[in-house]
């Protein structure tokens, strides 16, 4: 079989797909494995379906894996009689409103066999993360209902003091979400096959826990809010509403919990399920993206043990095509449905368009992650879109615009490089490249502590050369080190410093050194409106044109979303709207961008300063020509 980096520029997965079936390399799969796992992603992929990105990546994933399976480096296998007895279990699991199963669709049908029938060669389940985001009403209780009785009543049978747990933010909305559980369970206790269980198990379900008095397992009720998980070990765990973006803290630090448990389980499983939610900044975001990546490399399948099923339009554009929401709302394939539900979906888009409220109906109704705050500085859509594989150019040699923001107790000291250059249609482009150094000191030393704080993995930037994070004892930045990566940076890519730009106000050891041992053009930038209002507004106005490009890292795309624009008579300029937010990045590259925007313009902002190194510096210019007006005698 041939493997594939997604990654790359004009490599795709359905081209992925193609050649692959074309050269036969799915023949075996497609006759041996009928199941509704491989039928769905051959639907996918052959278009049947309408599907967005990640689910196409999913099925693709799904079939590439069932031709590795025997390998030495994939210890996994796909086992259909686990599919058969969760899918035999779904079938007459009973919906707590009509007291009898509903049909399940191909797609739900899909999630079950990829969860539950995927497993290692210990027969536990491989996944031991699963993500399932969709649109709203699209059946995500009901899925995760099933699957949690299934757990309790199938494959924990036979076993002892086993923890299973569903989770919403908050008590309220753990109560709504725990009483369609309970409800699920007394009914299922009504049923021939279960009755003689439930009485032998003496198995209860009252309103925070579902309890066996003979076994001792448990399915409980928490919320983040409690954040009781320390003393529990889950078997599974459903985190509904995971993505909520008012408790990210909470949410972060309880998931971290429950998967600390889960390491002394065998056969453990970690369900988030969602919809999209306004603030980008939320953990399940950032897992969307990671799993995203991770599935383009099927040259590399890292994260094999996590399983995304990601249900969102490809592009918010796509509000007005309704034949395309079927990639977020996957019930509308249900033919019975869809004509209605279609319909309500169009009359909820008119009425958002026409009060000003788009983005709700994006975000809920099509699982679109977007920045809705009425003073975003830039829109999620449009940092993503400046995301590139590697860097446009060679930096080598290459002019370059410094900017920096140096740190304040809890901020990061960000220095932003801004490259010029020409595109293909020979427009100014502009590359940027940043590096922080990460102070801990406010976070007990721990850069553990100050990743959760700020929300921002400062380890795996670290790792990737975006940051260096404080080494001393004390978790401050050290200003030596600080001058010693720029300067071996620009040594090292001998590049030619235009300008050095920083804030007017900041005084710091670094920058009289610059000013002493370089001959940059050092320039104190005011950071009150009036002189921020140009660049602040040209970076956002070249981004959206799609002439900003920067590699995939998280500190610029964290710092980016946390933006918010404030005005005043003079202009605008950026702010965070909370200590925690992180801007520096941003705060740097528009300091760089003062001047960056100047570089292929006739436009001088600065007579006179190109000047400011040479031996009549600080001169006047009656001054100078005094100068060469003496009589030096010689």
């Amino acid at each position: 079989m041939r493997e594939y980096d997604l990654s790359q520029k004009n490599v795709t997965v359905l081209g992925a797909y193609q050649e692959q079936r074309d050269a036969g390399a799915y023949t075996e799969i497609f006759t041996k494995y009928r199941d509704p796992g491989t039928r769905y992603a051959f639907a996918v992929l052959e278009g049947q379906v309408i599907a967005d990105e990640d689910i196409k990546l999913q099925a693709f994933r799904h079939l590439q894996d069932l031709l590795r399976q025997g390998r030495e480096d994939f210890p996994y296998r796909y086992d259909l009689k686990k599919v058969r007895a969760v899918l035999g279990f779904a079938s007459i699991c009973p919906d707590v409103d009509t007291g009898k199963p509903l049909p399940l669709m191909l797609w739900q049908k899909a999630i079950f066999a990829w969860s539950q029938g995927w497993r290692n060669l210990s027969d536990e389940r491989r996944f031991h993360r699963v993500l399932f985001s969709v649109a709203r009403t699209n059946g995500k209780t009901y899925e995760t209902n099933i699957l949690l009785a299934y757990d309790y009543l199938i494959e924990s049978d036979g076993l002892y003091n086993q923890d299973l747990g569903y989770i919403a933010p908050v008590t309220k909305q753990a109560k709504k979400g725990f009483r369609y559980i309970k409800l699920t369970f007394i009914k299922l206790a009504e049923l021939g096959p279960f009755r003689t269980m439930f009485e032998r198990q003496a198995i209860k379900p009252l309103d925070d826990v579902v309890r066996s008095n003979k076994s001792q397992n448990q399915l409980v009720r928490l919320s983040h809010d409690s954040g009781q998980l320390d003393s529990y070990h889950f078997r599974l765990i459903v985190s509904d509403e995971a993505g909520d973006d008012k408790r990210m803290g909470k949410i972060r630090e309880n998931n971290g919990k429950a998967t600390s448990g889960q390491v002394q389980v065998r056969d453990s499983q970690f369900w988030q399920i969602s919809t999209a939610y306004p603030d980008s900044n939320s953990p399940l975001y950032g897992d969307e993206k990671m799993v995203h990546e991770a599935m383009l490399h099927d040259d590399d399948r890292a994260l094999d043990d996590y399983l995304m099923i990601l249900y969102q339009q490809d592009d918010p554009k796509e509000v007005n095509s309704p034949d395309s929401w079927e990639k977020s709302n996957p019930i509308l394939g249900l033919e019975s449905k869809h004509d209605s539900m279609l319909a309500s979906l169009i009359a909820e888009r008119d009425t958002k368009l026409s009060d000003g409220t788009i983005a709700e109906f994006q975000n809920k109704n099509l699982n679109i992650w977007l920045q809705v705050k009425v003073n975003n500085y830039v829109d999620l859509e449009d940092i993503n879109h400046a995301i590139v594989q590697a860097p446009p150019l060679d930096i080598r040699g290459q002019s370059v615009y410094i900017g920096w923001d140096l740190s304040h107790f809890s901020d990061d000291t960000a220095v932003a490089l801004v490259f010029p250059y020409l595109g293909d249609d020979g427009m100014p482009n502009y590359y940027v490249y940043q590096h922080s150094f990460v102070p801990t000191a406010r976070a007990q030393g721990n850069v553990m502590i100050k990743s959760k704080q700020d929300g921002i993995n400062y380890q795996a930037a670290e790792t990737k050369g975006f940051a260096s994070i404080a080494s001393n004892r004390w978790g401050m930045i050290n200003d030596e080190q600080v001058y010693t990566w720029l300067m071996d940076f620009v040594e090292a890519n001998e590049l030619k410093v235009e300008y050095f730009c920083y804030d007017a106000w900041e005084t710091s050891d670094i920058i009289l050194k610059l000013d002493k041992l370089t001959d940059w053009l050092m320039l104190p930038i005011r950071q009150g409106t009036r002189t921020l209002d140009h660049p602040t507004g040209k970076f956002r106005e070249l981004l959206v044109q799609h002439r900003i490009q920067y590699v995939d890292d998280p500190i610029i795309q964290y710092s980016l979303r946390n933006a918010i624009l404030v005005r005043d008579n003079n202009g605008i300029k950026v702010d965070k709207d909370k200590a925690t937010s992180k801007i520096d990045f941003v705060d740097a590259t528009i300091n760089a961008f003062s001047r960056a925007i100047y570089h292929f313009s006739d436009v001088a902002p600065d007579d006179g300063l190109k000047d400011a190194k040479g031996p009549f510096a600080g001169m006047s210019n009656d001054q100078i020509n005094d100068y060469f007006k003496q009589d030096f005698g010689f």
